[in-house]
């Protein structure tokens, strides 16, 4: 960036001075409110005459001046600093340079005009991740969407106005409340909102914006509760490849793409776009679209076959909603899918339990969980599934898989088994 001062009507006996800003193809002129007599003006420092006793007030006069240099070029590097990289358009560092320079005042900015800024540069792709330190995925975006969407009908409901300075621990509570008994959501689905608010107020505190801190303490904590999910053991597993699908050609594609899931571990967003270019020598490899994490995973057998029915390539995907629908149907074709099973979950407040047959409760994501439970089960180190499945923390991955104690027992006497602990009563 270059900055220089020229004189707007050099040819009065007074002038103004405006400041030519050059960047990056662009140009500004910008005026500003200083003005000396114009014999007064040094054209090739572009700052008053040193040392001139008929202008005494020269050394305040080159010291605004500089600090205006500065000013400008602090200004232009924080915009790129905050839009990762973007070059600003005169018209975004004129308005920029009025706020900095006190020519008008800074917009107020509300809690819902940050947060509606903060989704629109996630729809551009202009927002990253600080976890990640990489952009935000669509899907991600679109849940803060609905948080703004609940926060907005609350403070409509309610008629209470939500701001940055009244996010507070008794917001906390209230929103709480309202969603569990308005929304009839789910202590997770409540976590997850309060979650994002958190991201959006430390965004924004970060950014210079005056918060309350509240958000920052443990009160404002983000609700949850371990989650009852099937998964499908091997042997289920084994079923379902088995089953004489040639009948219906749709449902045989959609459970052989399926069972790519199960023996992947990648998500349906991932498994659901496998082609040839991600398989090479026996491993497939793929940047995983939720996280942008790169997972090098060798092909199961199961995934061979697949493979080679299909020619090297995998079956079409379909709609992760028309997925789950007929996976449901397909479940019902093993009999030992038609099983009860129980799951407790708190909705609305209520802890309540619910016997399903286990078939109704297959979906897309019932692969990936069974993929990690079941190599847990054979004993295939935790940290080598946590590097396919993605997860941080050992903690995070044990309260993933669902073992029962009974298969807790089983997996500590293979261990034992392994280790000649076992002898013969």
């Amino acid at each position: 960036m270059e900055v220089k001062y020229y004189l707007k009507r050099p040819k009065d006996s007074t002038s103004t001075i405006f400041a030519r800003i050059c960047y990056e193809g662009e140009q500004l002129k910008y005026y500003l409110s200083e003005s000396l007599p114009t014999l007064y003006w040094d054209t090739i420092t572009q700052r008053a005459f040193k040392g001139n006793k008929a202008f005494p007030e020269y050394p305040e006069f080159n010291a605004r001046l500089d600090y205006l240099d500065h000013t400008i070029k602090s200004t232009y590097r924080k915009y790129r600093n905050d839009h990762q990289h973007k070059i600003p358009s005169p018209a975004e560092l004129k308005e920029l340079l009025d706020i900095a320079t006190g020519k008008t005042e800074k917009k107020q900015v509300t809690f819902f005009s940050y947060f509606k800024d903060f989704n629109a540069r996630s729809e551009r792709g202009e927002r990253i991740s600080p976890i990640t330190k990489k952009r935000t995925s669509p899907n991600t975006n679109k849940g803060y969407v609905t948080t703004l969407n609940h926060l907005e009908e609350f403070q409509k409901t309610y008629h209470r106005k939500i701001d940055f300075n009244t996010i507070d621990i008794q917001f906390h509570n209230d929103f709480i409340n309202y969603l569990t008994k308005t929304e009839d959501l789910k202590p997770n689905t409540l976590g997850t909102h309060i979650k994002r608010i958190i991201t959006v107020m430390g965004e924004a505190k970060s950014r210079g914006v005056i918060v309350n801190t509240d958000f920052e303490g443990s009160y404002f904590f983000k609700p949850g509760e371990e989650t009852d999910s099937i998964y499908l053991n091997e042997q289920e597993l084994k079923s379902i490849e088995d089953l004489d699908l040639t009948n219906n050609p749709k449902l045989d594609r959609i459970r052989d793409l399926f069972l790519v899931g199960c023996y992947t571990g990648l998500r349906y967003s991932d498994y659901s776009i496998l082609s040839p270019e991600h398989i090479s020598d026996d491993f497939i490899e793929i940047r995983q679209t939720k996280t942008d994490g790169k997972v090098v995973i060798p092909i199961h057998p199961v995934v061979k076959r697949v493979l080679n029915k299909y020619s090297g390539n995998l079956p079409k995907a379909i709609s992760n909603q028309k997925m789950n629908e007929y996976l449901k149907d397909i479940g019902k074709k093993v009999p030992a899918l038609e099983k009860l099973v129980t799951i407790t979950c708190t909705k609305g407040g209520n802890k309540t339990t619910t016997s399903y047959i286990k078939c109704s409760l297959i979906s897309t994501h019932t692969a990936r969980r069974s993929f990690a439970t079941n190599e847990y089960l054979a004993g295939t180190p935790v940290i080598t599934i946590m590097a396919i499945t993605g997860h941080k923390t050992e903690k995070a991955f044990l309260r993933y898989i669902k073992v029962t104690p009974a298969e807790h027992a089983k997996l500590l006497k293979m261990h034992w088994e392994k280790r000649n602990l076992l002898i013969a009563v």
